[in-house]
């Protein structure tokens, strides 16, 4: 009979811990998600220029992008400025012409004055990286922000798993209490 109890216990142990680390695998977020930035210059005639979140707000350096990986982005751009702009993601404060995630939009051709262009991709590595303006000079006048791309979000246990657990803990916290009470119950 004491085997029977121990091994329906453990049976309801293993079910809830492997339940629970079934539940608690990570899911990557897939939707596509929309960021408008603006890009611009900074105060009128400053000579620095930058990025923001609106037409109003353009700071350089820009506003950080925090991005997870897995997920699809669709990044736009509008021109507030009276000169070309662009938008890349690279791995250095420094323009290239290959862009991270293919995260690039009118890099050679630039986004005219008043213009606009958008850039539809998903992040495939963590890590910090930069977004910048490859137009010539315009880095170095502050047209670049950071990017941080972090892991999938983890998706949390569910209630079942929550519930296989604590009757597990709990059977195990039973049998142990009355393996120590039984021997004192014959004496």
């Amino acid at each position: 009979m004491k085997n029977r109890i121990f091994l329906v216990i453990t049976i309801i142990f293993v079910i809830g811990l492997l339940s629970t680390l079934t539940a608690t695998t990570t899911k990557a977020q897939t939707s596509g998600t929309s960021i408008t930035l603006y890009a611009g210059s900074v105060n009128s005639g400053s000579g620095t220029y930058g990025y923001g979140l609106s037409a109003s707000k353009i700071t350089s350096p820009g506003p950080t992008l925090k991005l997870v990986e897995g997920t699809t982005y669709t990044i736009t751009v509008n021109n507030v400025s009276n000169m070309q702009h662009s938008f890349e993601i690279v791995p250095s404060e420094a323009a290239s012409t290959s862009p991270l995630f293919n995260a690039g939009i009118d890099i050679t051709s630039y986004i005219p004055a008043g213009g606009s262009g958008s850039v539809t991709f998903t992040p495939t590595q963590t890590g910090n990286f930069y977004y910048v303006c490859t137009v010539p000079t315009h880095i170095s006048l502050g047209m670049w922000g950071n990017v941080v791309v972090s892991s999938t979000i983890p998706e949390f246990p569910s209630a079942l798993a929550f519930i296989c657990v604590a009757l597990a803990i709990t059977a195990l916290t039973s049998f142990a209490a009355w393996k120590k009470i039984r021997p004192l119950v014959k004496s």
